[in-house]
């Protein structure tokens, strides 16, 4: 037995183990989510044991354990970001055993999560986005066109178009029902691309087409994997663009910040991707205003001499 099977049978390794499944099929976190989590209160685990720590829930997680486990972290270099998460699923765990009465008090609420930078996410311009049109046209694999166009056309997660089935689809409608997180399903509208590449995928698409068939396949009819999307969507973008990120999620991100600068409404646009709150929709916001202020300096003749915070 590993050293990490035996941290598992301890009296906190049995807690963690709960939660994880809790977390799974309670809560409905997303696969990436969940080993996220399980990765993250493994090394809690083994931080513990290695320290000579005590594996009962007194002791693994007291205020002086959580404080310890999060030191050794921002000693050891690593990321701000990645230190967050790994607050977050202590903070996580920690609920879940108040909840279930495994604790009486709550030590993760002092418990600081490192302040970091948010990135402003990486779109495609209108020029790009128009050229993205004539290299998918150009594809002769229906089944990749259908998929990029998908993204561009809808907004969706990666894993929401991993998991799209025959009957989410409504051409009639020309919408899309989308399971996203926490299992919230949500109906999105399709473009006309995204249809007809759907339609043109659907006429050499091999394997079983039921309401319950998985849509987009491999050669031999088998359900595609995540990274097959991404390699498909890199390959795409890198005839549009030459940011080194080139995800799924720029295609979304894209989507968002192209819809709000067409003046759609931005409680609209946080339906239509999903998100849980307005604020991480605002951050489309700040993307246009700093587009905007580019467009402005590059085209105003006196713009160069003059500090502008604000475009008017």
């Amino acid at each position: 037995m590993d050293n990490n099977s035996q941290l598992k049978t301890t009296e906190t390794g049995r807690i963690i183990e709960r939660f994880l499944q809790y977390a799974r099929k309670e809560k409905g976190y997303s696969e990436h989510t969940f080993e996220a989590y399980k990765s993250d209160l493994e090394q809690f685990l083994l931080f513990l044991s290695e320290k000579n720590i005590a594996l009962t829930v007194s002791s693994a997680l007291s205020k002086s354990s959580l404080r310890a486990f999060t030191y050794n972290l921002r000693e050891g270099g690593l990321k701000a970001r990645s230190i967050a998460r790994k607050v977050a699923s202590l903070k996580s765990l920690c609920r879940y055993c108040v909840k279930h009465n495994i604790l009486s008090v709550n030590p993760s609420k002092t418990l600081s999560t490192p302040k970091m930078d948010k990135p402003l996410p990486v779109f495609l311009t209108n020029s790009q986005a128009a050229s993205l049109e004539e290299v998918t046209t150009n594809d002769e694999n229906t089944r990749n066109r259908a998929i990029v166009e998908f993204f561009y056309g809808s907004g969706i997660r990666l894993s929401e178009l991993h998991g799209l089935k025959f009957g989410d689809i409504d051409k009639q409608k020309m919408t899309v029902k989308v399971l996203g997180k926490g299992k919230k399903e949500r109906i999105v509208p399709l473009t006309d691309q995204a249809v007809d590449a759907l339609e043109d995928y659907l006429k050499v698409r091999t394997g079983q087409t039921g309401l319950s068939e998985l849509i987009f396949v491999n050669s031999r009819g088998e359900h595609i994997s995540r990274r097959q999307i991404e390699r498909v969507v890199s390959k795409t973008l890198s005839h549009v663009c030459l940011q080194k990120k080139k995800s799924p999620h720029v295609l979304r991100h894209s989507y968002a910040t192209h819809l709000l600068d067409a003046g759609a409404d931005i409680r609209a646009v946080k339906e239509l991707l999903g998100h849980a709150s307005l604020s991480t929709t605002q951050v489309y916001t700040h993307i246009s205003r700093e587009h905007l202020l580019k467009v402005y300096r590059k085209a105003h003749p006196r713009a160069e001499n003059e500090s502008v915070k604000e475009p008017l």
